[in-house]
């Protein structure tokens, strides 16, 4: 009998850090059951818990009642290598993407910065 994959990812709509978490789990193909902790109290009740009382996202609940809240890329591909799961170079890009564009407009305003001296 196969263990159940499906990892709960405990979020909200407004949290900027919840998009590349979802990006790097699509592009590995984890199995993954999204809970709006703003309209679901005992999840909201249940991530408080886990993180001494602060409403911290995204929080993550693996299969075998581990927990990651805030995860770095690096230590959410570990913890899906764990599961099984192979982490594709696209994926982490993916994951990585908002990093990405905001590392080139600071190398961009730095390079133009240096133009102007």
């Amino acid at each position: 009998m196969m263990q159940d994959k499906t990892i709960k990812l405990y979020a909200h709509n407004t949290c900027p850090m919840v998009p590349p978490v979802i990006a790097l789990f699509k592009g590995a193909n984890v199995a993954y059951e999204y809970i709006n902790i703003h309209q679901d109290e005992t999840a909201r009740a249940f991530v408080r818990e886990v993180n001494n009382g602060y409403e911290s996202v995204p929080t993550l609940l693996f299969p075998d009642g581990t927990t990651l809240t805030e995860p770095s890329t690096s230590a959410l591909k570990d913890k899906l290598n764990e599961f099984g799961y192979d982490v594709p170079l696209k994926a982490l890009m993916m994951a990585n993407l908002p990093k990405m564009i905001m590392l080139a407009i600071i190398l961009f305003a730095i390079l133009r910065f240096a133009e102007v001296i």
